[in-house]
């Protein structure tokens, strides 16, 4: 399989490229809105001033907007994702170089002892790239992607024969094709120095050092039981993202507060809710990125929703129901559409689904397992799939979009629990609750209109 994404090298470039194109989108968006507010389309300041409104009448105004379950809804899920960034925060992992020492080789060994063997070890590590230095001199530095089928290699104290990795890592490079590791162009002797870039994977305060041997085909010792401990000065960087824990934390409480915000304005039928989502989509853009994982999500969020949520807007605000401005008029999909609806996402299910395992990154939430890595790419492309229908079924104003807020909102929950992002499980029971209540509401409204469309037809008559 090709290696579509270095990631580990073009990681900086990307994010400014991201954040560019982000910042260009938003802009446009900011233009697009000011024109029409200059068009009348919008209310201006003329308008605004000429009503006398303070600050503090406004906000009276908007907290009254809300129904009292919408107001406990919205707090009570608020107060709960604050809990959740203090009891299941994201940690940082510090990520170590140690140096196996030569002095220690078995004087005397000779040939290529080409595999590290971590028997002995009776806690966790993970092993995210080796740096050899051959004979002559000359450095080469491998990620684990290129001498393993992982991103990392876990190192599990005890029988790790139900785990992803094992206790031996055979050093050269490996080969997709044939699923075998092919030697390097020399020899690791008693002239070879190897360095492991690694991080603590356990819990414990005082752990237990890693424990190293350098063996070859017949079990022969070059270095035999080597117990490694990292030092705070082997320190190389905080942990595996490209920002700290704390920022990626601050993330995940800036996406439940915005999505729930955004939930509860699509339930009222308020147009607003699609600046809200603006805020939402950066947000989600930026967590992909520092996270390393969900790339359909993040393309589809890039390429698709913030384009369709400034146009949804305009939509949105040339269909407002003629008894109540604030709202927007709704309806339903047919049986046949929705039969066409399903195949779509099915289709791009299994072909972005594909092509996400193909992308070969170093490092991110599920670079110890593979298995959970292969999955998620099936269950992301899925996602975007359910969100580009959602997307267009909102900027249509079909009541089906609530169903599709319902699958994302399964799938997601998923992916945060394989990933362990409790704080995002927040999110989902609000997308859960809230999603009940807007299909709820969209249907009464669909009905009432019906029925006064019905009575109007009557009276014409």
């Amino acid at each position: 399989m090709p290696n579509l994404i270095a990631m580990s090298e073009a990681a900086a470039t990307g994010l400014c490229i991201a954040l560019g194109v982000i910042a260009l989108l938003q802009t446009i968006a900011i233009l697009i809105l000011v024109i029409l507010r200059d068009k009348g389309i919008i209310a201006g300041k003329r308008k605004r001033a000429a009503t006398g409104k303070g600050f503090c009448r406004r906000c009276k105004e908007l907290w009254n907007y809300f129904t009292l379950y919408e107001k406990i809804w919205f707090f009570s899920i608020l107060i709960v994702a604050i809990v959740f960034a203090f009891v299941f925060p994201e940690t940082d992992e510090p990520t170590y170089t140690v140096t196996l020492d030569k002095s220690a080789y078995v004087e005397g060994a000779t040939g290529d002892f080409n595999t590290l063997s971590f028997e002995g070890t009776a806690d966790s590590y993970v092993i995210c790239s080796v740096r050899i230095t051959d004979a002559g001199g000359k450095e080469h530095s491998y990620s684990m992607a290129e001498i393993s089928k992982y991103g990392e290699w876990t190192v599990e104290p005890g029988d790790s024969a139900d785990d992803v990795n094992s206790m031996t890592l055979k050093l050269g490079l490996y080969d997709k094709k044939t699923d075998e590791v092919q030697p390097f162009d020399y020899e690791i002797n008693a002239d070879v120095t190897i360095a492991l870039e690694c991080y603590y994977n356990g819990d414990e305060e005082d752990p237990e050092p890693l424990v190293v041997s350098l063996v070859n085909d017949n079990g022969d010792k070059l270095l035999d039981g080597a117990r490694l401990r990292l030092e705070e000065g082997d320190l190389v960087k905080v942990n595996s993202f490209l920002v700290s824990a704390g920022v990626i934390t601050f993330l995940y409480v800036m996406d439940v507060v915005l999505n729930i915000a955004c939930e509860l304005l699509i339930s009222k039928q308020s147009k607003w809710n699609f600046i809200v989502s603006l805020g939402v989509e950066i947000v989600e853009i930026i967590t992909c990125i520092v996270c390393i994982y969900r790339f359909a999500t993040m393309a589809v969020t890039l390429l698709f929703w913030i384009p369709c949520d400034i146009i949804s807007f305009v939509m949105w605000h040339r269909h407002p129901d003629k008894q109540k401005e604030e709202l927007t008029v709704v309806k339903k999909l047919t049986w046949w559409q929705d039969i066409v609806l399903l195949a779509a996402i099915a289709v791009w299910t299994v072909g972005v689904g594909y092509l996400l395992t193909l992308i070969e990154v170093e490092g991110g939430i599920f670079a110890t397992n593979l298995t959970f890595e292969r999955i998620v790419c099936y269950l992301d492309a899925a996602a975007s799939a359910v969100g580009i229908a959602n997307g267009l079924l909102i900027l249509f104003r079909y009541r089906e979009q609530w169903i599709a807020w319902y699958i994302v909102a399964i799938l997601e929950t998923v992916i945060d629990i394989m990933a362990g992002q409790w704080i995002l499980l927040v999110l989902k029971v609000g997308y859960l609750t809230n999603t009940t209540y807007g299909y709820i509401k969209w249907t009464q409204y669909i009905r009432q209109h019906k029925a006064n469309a019905t009575t109007a037809a009557r009276v014409a008559e």
